[in-house]
């Protein structure tokens, strides 16, 4: 795959950076100027054409929305967390308050893609594709809708459904009501995939380089699972 190149003005021949909607050199518009990101029409093209979508944030001026989304994503985090957490501590062996619990997950958040976007960006300027920190955090935000989706979605519907047995160990879930359990999980899992692969789409629009975007990806999921786990086993215990 072709990756993202700079934008060479049509005008004076400048290579500009792909973010610049006017050449550095002559000041001619280089494409129709993009200021915020429309959200539901992101969410759309995420889902239609990933493509499309990565372009829009990239370009936007204003990455607008990203602290809502974040928010949003580590509540997720969250709830995997305590998910994974039952196994061990079960629904009445949280000794965290919720507010806390919620503080530390946003802050592992934030470190890991704040860690992982410095990653993408030393790679990316090797490669001397010049995006600014923002555009790269921008995007790999955004790849995780999907997840925010199953929050909204079908979060609610787990908490109908199993009530609070969804974080019981005495007996499990999976035992109180298997099928309904594991078509739930597999929805979650699905998410968590579709995130990810919207993560690896992008890396490899913009890298141009198919191993280098799994590499990139895997590492990204590697890091994502091990907040998991760790936080799993120390957030609800403190």
């Amino acid at each position: 795959m072709k990756r993202i190149e700079q934008i060479t003005c049509k005008k004076c021949s400048n290579s500009n950076p792909l973010y610049r909607s006017i050449c550095l050199e002559c000041k001619s518009y280089l494409r129709e100027r993009v200021v915020n990101i429309d959200l539901w029409k992101t969410i759309g093209q995420l889902i239609e054409d990933p493509k499309s979508a990565f372009r829009q944030i990239l370009f936007a001026e204003n990455k607008n929305f990203i602290i809502f989304i974040s928010l949003f994503l580590a509540l997720k985090n969250l709830i995997i967390a305590r998910f994974l957490s039952v196994p061990l501590i079960g629904k009445d062996g949280v000794h965290t308050s919720f507010i806390l619990s919620y503080l530390l997950i946003l802050l592992f958040t934030f470190l890991i893609f704040i860690g992982f976007t410095y990653l993408q960006k030393i790679f990316y300027d090797k490669l001397r594709i010049e995006l600014r920190f923002k555009d790269i955090y921008s995007v790999n935000i955004y790849s995780f809708i999907p997840l925010i989706l199953s929050l909204i979605f079908i979060f609610p519907v787990e908490l109908v459904v199993l009530g609070g047995d969804i974080f019981s160990n005495n007996p499990n879930p999976f035992q109180i009501k298997p099928t309904i359990s594991y078509l739930l999980s597999g929805f979650e899992v699905f998410t968590f995939l579709w995130s990810t692969y919207l993560v690896n789409k992008c890396s490899l629009l913009i890298s141009g380089k198919l191993l280098w975007a799994i590499l990139l990806t895997i590492i990204f999921v590697v890091l994502l699972i091990s907040m998991y786990i760790l936080s799993s086993h120390l957030i609800f215990s403190i």
